[in-house]
């Protein structure tokens, strides 16, 4: 069931379309699911997705962007999940967690590269 409750970002969202993989966080995890994102912030992302996880699993997303040099791997938890009702997308919502100064200012730029690409 999807949740209802309004959802409040610390940081404005980007529309960008990327791909991106994902998994559960755990070493002996092996099976990865793919996606895109809709939007992207310093603070979290929306995955469109066909089979969304549920909400407070965490996940090993990493970002493939045409801007970086190498795929951008961030730890994240699911925070809220869409199941593709009432015309919305189906995939989920997720925070950021606990990002390192290099993913931090991969993950800035990325951003200010996605704001020029669409503002040509």
């Amino acid at each position: 069931m999807p949740d209802e409750r309004p959802h409040f970002r610390a940081s404005a969202r980007t529309p960008v379309a990327l791909v991106v993989r994902f998994r559960r966080d755990d070493p002996r995890s092996m099976l990865e699911h793919n996606g895109r994102t809709t939007d992207v912030s310093m603070a979290g992302v929306f995955v469109e997705c066909e089979k969304p996880p549920t909400i407070g699993t965490r996940l090993v997303m990493t970002l493939v962007s045409p801007t970086a040099w190498e795929p951008l791997a961030i730890s994240v938890e699911v925070r809220w999940v869409s199941d593709g009702s009432k015309g919305r997308v189906r995939g989920f919502g997720a925070l950021f967690d606990g990002l390192g100064k290099t993913q931090a200012a991969a993950l800035f730029e990325l951003l200010q590269a996605s704001a020029y690409l669409e503002a040509r």
